[in-house]
């Protein structure tokens, strides 16, 4: 129950491996309900709704995947919601890694469909930027040339966010983030995105994995490697990762226009 609990947290903490359409852990959770489908598209709505009312043409979107209230995290997995003005309609742009696959890849789903998985908690979070970020991101992910560009198809759960081996699904939003932040047009890799958030003052998240639980989790899972990490981290048996959490925090002092809403 430990490891498999710790995997849990691993996969919940960083945008977890899963099925094309759901973007779920292969076999850590059932497939989602009907009664779970209806309550995730009724969250979608209401994600929609708070969307149109706020006249923004791009924002950031969270979910729960599951509870992680004892690691002081909330959401999940984050994705960027882009408006098509001309369909007015609302869709997602998130990494997904497909069951039995060690890549991510790039997924652009309807906004409804980002919460038609099973969740821990049908609670949304919508993060929407100024009016100038929001023109950037637009500018950023509906680039496919800068959205591959960024992407690194290596997928690990736990992927260190100063390092380019491996991606996890939040840490291509945050990289996307940065070259959106960034207007020299300097950022055209993910080592330059990597190193301007350094200069920016970006501070991940953390998570506890005993070593008695590392060569464990490293089995359970081919999506776990912690090849990328550092000795000092092994040490202390706390490894940095791009949370959900952690971009809010290094958004909200970026952008001064930046608002959030608690959706449930």
């Amino acid at each position: 129950m430990k490891l498999r609990h710790t995997l849990l947290l691993l996969v919940a903490l960083l945008g977890p491996a899963g099925a094309t359409r759901a973007g779920q852990a292969c076999g850590e959770r059932a497939a989602p309900t009907p009664q779970a489908l209806a309550q995730g598209l009724a969250l979608g709505e209401r994600v929609r709704d708070q969307l149109e009312r706020s006249g923004a043409s791009a924002a950031l979107v969270a979910r729960v995947g599951l509870d992680l209230s004892e690691y002081g995290q909330r959401y999940t997995h984050m994705g960027v919601a882009v408006r098509d003005h001309v369909r007015r309609r609302w869709q997602v742009l998130h990494l997904f890694n497909p069951c039995g696959k060690a890549e991510s890849e790039i997924s652009v789903q309807p906004l409804e469909q980002f919460f038609e998985v099973e969740l821990f908690a049908f609670e949304a979070l919508v993060a929407t930027p100024g009016y100038a970020l929001q023109s950037a991101l637009r500018e950023a992910f509906m680039n496919p040339a800068t959205t591959r560009a960024l992407h690194k198809p290596a997928y690990n759960m736990i992927a260190h966010p100063f390092n380019t081996r491996f991606q996890n699904s939040n840490q291509w939003i945050l990289e996307m983030l940065a070259l959106s932040l960034d207007r020299s047009g300097n950022i055209r890799d993910r080592a330059a995105a990597q190193a301007w958030l350094q200069r920016a003052g970006f501070e991940p998240g953390t998570i506890r994995i005993p070593n008695l639980r590392r060569a464990g989790a490293r089995l359970f899972s081919a999506h776990v490697s912690f090849a990328d990490h550092t000795q000092e981290e092994y040490e202390k048996q706390a490894y940095l990762v791009v949370t959900v959490d952690a971009i809010l925090r290094f958004l909200a002092g970026q952008d001064p226009g930046l608002t959030q809403a608690n959706l449930r």
